[in-house]
């Protein structure tokens, strides 16, 4: 009787053991962000609540500290919402994350005023014989179509000109006294400096015609706070003196006030969730190299925490074999990509070959460059990759990026991709 019992259990094991891994991560994930973490940000503590959550749990994991520590402490300078920002539109109040957002970067202002603008895109390019201000914007406030047309982006004469804050500033310059963004979809993004005219973004389809008067008020202040990454070790079974090292940042956007918050699934609890399971599975598959785990904190700053341990390692650097950075890791429309497959081809065929012989779909690759932890590292000599699953459905940097709208079938793809290449290198 005994023998047939365990023909049947063990393929089973075998077979559930990345749903188990799984499953984990969809605790994390949800946990992370709920409104507990009140979108991992600083003005209300979300990111020392990640912190301490992610500390405690390499501690349950068993990963070991370094030089008797589980964590890096640093500064990160932020332009923090000091209270919910407001914006009524011809004395009709808009709904905060739904009609509008403020601008991450914007300034302080109690603005009332009938003087309004609209200056198509805002684009000032006199060398291109652009001029989209027909009248001055002194003492107005200005309304700017956000959504360029792909034209004006790719132009190389024009394009970088026409960056966001390049048309906000152009607009400042000339005289508003603040800048409505117009958007299809609302975005939030970091909130690293601070500019000196309060701006909101505005969803094009809440915005009443004809436009009568416009009311706003946001208070907003530079302030630094501490912050911390967060590591642990596992030590290798053959070769400890060489490493691998696996990362994802865990700080997001924040809150909104008391009412709304940016809870960050894909973005990236997915990816702290993804190298908490990588923990669990090596711990309980040891690897011959030793892995370090390490979540930053300050990404959203701009690549501040990552930054900072690249210039104040806890290890040798020197014994770093490989290095992969997760952010984003659970909504695909075009399968994975990975960051620094051109600067390394001998590992991304390797990668590749693992992907084709799965059948997960796409494998892109494009150089290094500063968008995710990676970049430093890289930059300074360090091999490694950036992984992230590509132009997902779920909403970036925006209200909805939740629990309930990611793919998990992609973040399982992206775990067992990641499992069967760190085996192979």
């Amino acid at each position: 009787m005994i023998k047939p019992v365990l023909f049947v259990l063990i393929p089973f094991l075998l077979f559930s053991q990345d749903d188990m891994y799984v499953n984990d991560a969809k605790k994390y994930v949800s946990l992370l962000s709920s409104e507990e973490f009140k979108g991992r940000g600083y003005v209300q503590g979300g990111h020392i609540k990640a912190a301490n959550f992610i500390k405690d749990e390499i501690a349950g994991i068993g990963l070991e500290k370094i030089s008797g520590s589980r964590s890096q402490e640093f500064e990160v300078e932020i332009n923090a919402l000091e209270s919910e920002a407001r914006l009524s539109i011809n004395a009709a109040s808009l709904r905060l994350g739904l009609d509008y957002v403020p601008h991450e970067l914007s300034a302080s202002g109690d603005i009332s005023s009938d003087d309004i603008l609209s200056v198509e895109h805002g684009l000032y390019i006199p060398m291109a014989g652009i001029n989209q201000y027909q009248q001055s914007p002194r003492g107005k406030i200005v309304i700017i179509d956000n959504d360029l047309p792909k034209e004006i982006k790719k132009n190389k004469q024009t394009g970088r000109y026409a960056s966001e804050i390049t048309r906000i500033k152009i607009s400042r310059q000339l005289g508003a006294r603040a800048v409505i963004l117009l958007q299809d979809r609302l975005t939030f993004g970091a909130p690293y400096t601070r500019l000196d005219i309060p701006v909101f973004r505005v969803k094009k389809s809440s915005l009443p015609k004809p436009l009568k008067n416009i009311e706003l008020e946001i208070e907003t202040d530079i302030d630094d706070y501490d912050t911390q990454n967060v590591f642990g070790l596992l030590k290798g079974h053959s070769v400890p003196d060489s490493i691998i090292m696996l990362t994802a940042h865990y700080d997001h956007l924040g809150a909104l006030g008391d009412s709304i918050y940016f809870p960050g699934a894909n973005d990236n609890a997915s990816g702290v969730a993804l190298v908490l399971s990588l923990a669990k599975y090596f711990k309980r598959n040891p690897s011959k190299y030793s892995l370090l785990f390490v979540f930053f904190s300050g990404e959203e700053a701009g690549l501040v925490g990552s930054k900072y341990f690249q210039e104040h390692p806890r290890i040798s650097l020197d014994k770093v074999k490989f290095l992969i950075n997760f952010d984003m890791a659970a909504s695909a429309e075009n399968g994975i990509m990975a960051v620094g497959g051109k600067d390394f081809p001998a590992y991304f065929n390797k990668l590749k070959a693992i992907n084709d012989s799965l059948a997960m779909g796409k494998l892109g690759r494009r150089k290094n460059a500063a968008n995710s932890d990676h970049y430093f590292f890289i930059k300074n000599g360090m091999k490694g990759f950036y992984l992230f699953t590509k132009d997902g459905k779920q909403p970036y940097h925006h209200i909805n990026d939740t629990y309930e709208t990611l793919e998990w079938d992609d973040f399982s793809h992206l775990f067992k991709l990641a499992r069967i290449f760190l085996r192979e290198i």
